[in-house]
């Protein structure tokens, strides 16, 4: 289920919100998923519950953004950079943990990643008594 999908090269959002409303049971449920080059967002907010920001592909760019999910909330296979954003993990349902970033690189090779700069990382609201992991790589 996916709520937001980017393919225009160079797009900018600012001020905006992307939310998937499915809630934790409909499992992957991508608030936005980006796979244009140039991107940027400011000052946005991604959220949903396991995989909200789907970084699928190219180069992106993340400022003073909100990113709330579960289980592997920031995913894909993208060159992104997050910068000065709020990542907030959220509960997860019984007997998921938490994984805030999933790289899905196959090749070697690539020059692809997931970078968090001067980022705060904490949970939303009374997140207590669940497993916590700042990645993994995806799962084929």
């Amino acid at each position: 289920m996916l709520s937001t999908a980017v393919f225009g090269k160079g797009f900018m959002a600012r001020d905006m919100g992307f939310i998937n409303t499915a809630g934790p049971s409909k499992h992957q449920a991508v608030a936005l998923m980006v796979s244009a080059d140039l991107t940027a967002f400011y000052c946005c907010t991604m959220n949903a519950y396991q995989d909200t920001l789907y970084v699928h592909a190219q180069r992106q760019y993340y400022r003073d953004c909100t990113i709330i999910g579960t289980v592997n909330f920031i995913f894909g296979n993208a060159d992104s950079v997050l910068q000065n954003c709020k990542i907030l993990p959220r509960q997860p349902m019984k007997g998921q943990k938490n994984t805030i970033t999933a790289q899905g690189r196959k090749d070697p090779n690539q020059n692809t990643g997931i970078s968090i700069h001067r980022c705060s990382i904490y949970p939303l609201g009374g997140l207590t008594g669940v497993q916590m992991f700042l990645g993994q790589p995806c799962k084929n």
